[in-house]
């Protein structure tokens, strides 16, 4: 397979607050430190400090706020193959929306590459903003994908679940993960790793080396990694299925089979595997089989990643610095056999007339499936780069001006070369010449007529070009007895074109793209305040600092804003740290958002809220010129203690009222069982209206991808505006808390164990201005009430062993009637590392180090949800919620010298 997808892309497709800061446990990515301690092999040396979500904090974490912060060793010992993987086991990260294998929610039909992104709080895919080493990235204009870095070019992952705008502009509404490139790397580092699935259904294998080298004015680092995932196939696994009457469900089965199903005066009847004159035919019968059979639940991928960092210090006071990054994900995903109600007139000569039938034509539910029809497959590419040269200056007075130039591009890539010809269906279906028709019945069809049918492209190419211009100055502006009072100010500026391509049609139809540019330019100030510090410490207040922040954004599409930010922190006792921070947030849509990634209408399979088999509608792309900025407002308080030694406990309250939250439902399969949410809107329309609606556009000369059920429009009763809108207001309330103690056994043996947890306290949505606030709290597709994440890790002498549970609350599907309780899902899972250096005092393998792991080590199937099988993910289980691939074990090792 893994050649087929060489060979398919060469020829075709051309090129908050988080967690707590104290978490200590390198068991898991989810149970993180505060502080991460260098690898053995790199040196403790002095690099520039950065904290993310603000300029002038001199903490680990911004003043009011706290930061999960993965480091190296963190990532490493995760056992995950990228860095997005890494990211998604926080139990504050929600898998909505972006996402490789669900894409049925807000941002999923804009994800045509299946990569994914970083969704806190599941507040929105593109409501946290992802940088590299503290600056904006390139992305193909919809969301950034954190595995365009290897995971060994990483020194450390900072994740802030707090609003930042008034820090970095547009995006960080939810929050700021800052990915900072690896500076401190003095060796060379190696890895190879390979995982399989309990039942060889899925693998995965990596490999990757790094090389850094530090001097007296500076370091250089490159690291470079290559991935590559199978596929993993829904007929591979029982739950994903349409009769789930075994598991106490729906028959979700459709009567669109091969054989198929005759329908005919009004009754249906099950065809034999060769239906010829003569046959006895049953009415009242029909064949039922799976929509979406061979559909795959997680696509095959290959990445290949490099990035690299320098610093140089030309004098002691003037330095200059780079990252840069070159990625390619190469992507390939096996889609259902396609399937249709085809009318079959008496003209045609493979055309049976059933006893007793005196029509002129009938209808066939039919599938396309046999050696003949070509393999339905989406494939492409997402490809970017970047360079980011930078200055750093030291100033009189402790002052420092830092500039920085970055250019990138990206350049992704979607196409599909095997969609049904409608024109060429209908005519195959009404010739009378054996030779040009297509036979229904005994796959009598020529090859040549079904290559002819099977010949329709959908080509979609996205090309973005970002450069980013940055000049900031920060450093103290006098002394107060509480401490140091900073100041940060500074400019920024991004040009960003992006050409959104598509061709769709005859193969010989042309990649026409449309181009949009837009401009921002930002100015931004920062002050910190020390009220209370060492000097002037007194009962009740150890310590006391003010942060105050403002920015300025001017769009050239989407107007100005300004925002602000302030947070707090006050120690009124040794070991106790209050918190809290209030801002202001805006997000600017995205180009695709306001002029749509196509305009089409698709025919698509719905979710029945009523049961039965899935209910075939209509849903509209394109343009929304009207869509306006989201804006959103943050607040949060919260503790962090250590009551005694190694015992660190961290609480945070967290509220986000987020206004004109910009939505699309073109990827939302499941819409109708939400569908009197949308009462008055027009996002949904039934029977007539839905016809008229459909009509409307055809005559705009909007096309039509997919056929209508019998080649009328009259058998269509269900249209859906998937296009981008603001909604009126969503509000998010919720605690974040850790608990984790380290125990000293011995000499070289530690035990560290740790428990974080989200707990979602509210979730309210109104679906349009007007509507009222429903509560969407704890139901399937939406923010779950409680996910967390459990570890224990002992060093003990050379073994260094893992055991983790994550797990995910129960929930309720309301897509079903009656509605349904979902079970918890809790894998767990255990590692082991052996560091034969260390176990045998060879020098020479003092860096080589072998690991064991097993992930869902008791085989825990997704809990059983009550779902038809979707083409954008889920389908007897739920895809934003568990992890299809069963139990699965690697091996792996690791060098360093």
């Amino acid at each position: 397979m893994k050649a087929n997808l060489s060979a398919a892309l060469l020829a075709r497709s051309g090129s908050a607050i988080a967690i707590a800061a104290a978490m200590l446990a390198a068991s898991s990515p989810a149970l993180a430190q505060a502080v991460t301690p260098a690898p053995v092999q790199d040196e403790d040396v002095e690099d520039a400090i950065i904290v993310t979500g603000s300029r002038v904090s001199q903490g680990e974490a911004p003043v009011g706020a706290t930061a999960v912060i993965l480091g190296q060793e963190e990532i490493a010992a995760s056992g995950n193959v990228t860095i997005d993987r890494v990211i998604k086991e926080l139990p504050q990260v929600f898998d909505l929306g972006v996402s490789e294998n669900s894409r049925g929610q807000a941002g999923g039909s804009g994800n045509i590459t299946y990569g994914n992104s970083v969704n806190l709080r599941g507040i929105g895919p593109y409501a946290t903003l992802v940088l590299i080493d503290g600056h904006r990235v390139v992305n193909n204009s919809r969301s950034t994908d954190p595995s365009v870095l290897p995971t060994l070019g990483v020194e450390r992952v900072e994740v802030v679940a707090n609003g930042a705008s008034a820090i970095y502009g547009s995006d960080a509404v939810a929050g700021v993960v800052n990915i900072i490139p690896r500076r401190s790397l003095d060796g060379f580092e190696a890895f190879g790793r390979y995982g399989f699935s309990d039942d060889h259904a899925f693998d995965e294998w990596s490999v990757g080396a790094a090389g850094g080298i530090r001097f007296d004015r500076g370091q250089l680092m490159v690291a470079y990694e290559h991935v590559e995932r199978s596929n993993l196939n829904g007929d591979d696994r029982d739950f994903f299925t349409s009769d789930q009457t075994p598991f106490g469900g729906n028959d979700y089965r459709v009567t669109r089979c091969s054989p198929g199903t005759l329908v005919a005066n009004g009754a249906t009847f099950a065809l034999p595997v060769n239906f010829t004159a003569g046959t006895a035919l049953q009415a009242g019968t029909a064949n039922r089989c799976d929509a979406l059979a061979g559909q795959d639940l997680i696509p095959e991928q290959r990445y290949d990643s490099v990035n690299s960092t320098g610093t140089f210090e030309l004098t002691d006071w003037l330095e200059v610095f780079y990252d840069g990054f070159y990625s390619k994900r190469n992507f390939r995903r096996l889609n259902a056999n396609p399937s249709a109600r085809l009318t079959v007139p008496q003209t045609n000569p493979y055309f049976v007339r059933p006893a007793g039938f005196t029509g002129t034509s009938y209808q066939v539910d039919y599938a396309f499936v046999g050696p003949q029809i070509p393999t339905q497959e989406s494939f492409g590419s997402a490809e970017s780069w970047q360079i980011s040269p930078g200055v750093r200056v030291q100033l009189p007075f402790d002052w420092e001006l830092e500039g920085l130039v970055a250019y990138g591009e990206t350049h992704d890539f979607s196409g599909s070369y095997t969609g049904i010809n409608n024109a060429a269906l209908n005519a195959a279906l009404t010739s009378t010449n054996p030779a040009t028709a297509f036979d229904p019945f005994g796959g009598q069809t020529s090859q040549s007529v079904i290559d002819g049918i099977f010949n329709q492209i959908f080509l979609a190419p996205t090309d973005g070009q970002l450069t980013f211009y940055e000049v900031g100055a920060s450093g103290p502006l006098f002394q107060l007895p509480g401490g140091e009072v900073r100041a940060a100010f500074g400019y920024e500026r991004q040009d960003f074109t992006v050409d959104l391509g598509v061709a769709r049609g005859a193969p010989t139809n042309p990649i026409t793209f449309r181009t949009f540019d837009r401009t921002v330019d930002s100015v931004y100030g920062e002050l910190l305040v020390p009220i209370f510090g060492p000097e002037n410490a007194m009962p009740g207040f150890q310590s006391l600092e003010v942060v105050a922040a403002i920015r300025y954004d001017s769009y050239s599409d989407a107007g100005d804003t300004t925002n602000p930010q302030f947070g707090i922190n006050w120690e009124p006792i040794d070991r106790l740290t209050l918190r809290g921070s209030y801002g202001t947030s805006f997000r600017a849509p995205t180009i695709p958002e306001i002029y749509g990634n196509s305009n089409n209408l698709f025919v698509q399979n719905y979710q029945n809220p009523a049961g039965g088999a899935p209910l075939v509608g209509v849903a509209l792309s394109g343009p929304n010129l009207d869509l306006g900025p989201e804006t959103a407002e943050t607040w949060s308080v919260g503790f962090d203690y250590e009551p005694i030694d190694d015992l660190n406990l961290s609480l945070t309250y967290f509220d986000v009222s987020y206004d004109n939250q910009v939505s699309a439902n073109l990827s939302n399969l499941t819409i109708l069982g939400q569908e009197s949410q949308f009462a008055g809107t027009g996002v949904i329309l039934r029977g007539a209206a839905a016809r008229a609606e459909i009509q409307r556009q055809i005559d705009a000369g909007v096309g039509v991808l997919g056929a209508f059920p019998g080649g009328s429009l009259a058998n269509i009763d269900v249209f859906v505006d998937g296009r981008s809108r603001n909604l009126g207001k969503s509000i998010t309330r919720g605690f974040d808390a850790l608990i984790n103690y380290r125990m000293d056994l011995g000499a070289n043996d530690v035990v560290r164990l740790s428990a974080s947890g989200t707990y979602l306290t509210d979730y309210q949505v109104a679906v349009a201005p007007q509507a009222d606030l429903l509560d969407q709290l704890n139901i399937i597709f939406q923010p779950l009430k409680f996910k967390a994440r459990f570890a224990v890790n002992w060093d003990h002498g050379p073994f260094t062993s893992r055991l983790s549970a994550t797990h995910v609350g129960g929930y309720t599907n309301t897509l079903v009637t009656p509605n349904q309780e979902v079970d918890s899902y809790t894998p767990v899972d255990f590692s082991i590392t052996y560091r034969i250096g260390e176990a045998f005092g060879f020098d020479r393998l003092s860096g080589l180090e072998l690991t064991g792991e097993v992930r869902n080590m008791f085989d825990e199937d997704p809990p059983y949800v009550n779902l038809a099988p979707s083409g954008n993910g889920s389908g007897g289980y739920d895809a934003t919620a568990a992890n299809p691939v069963g139990r699965f074990f690697a091996v792996g090792a690791r060098v360093r010298f």
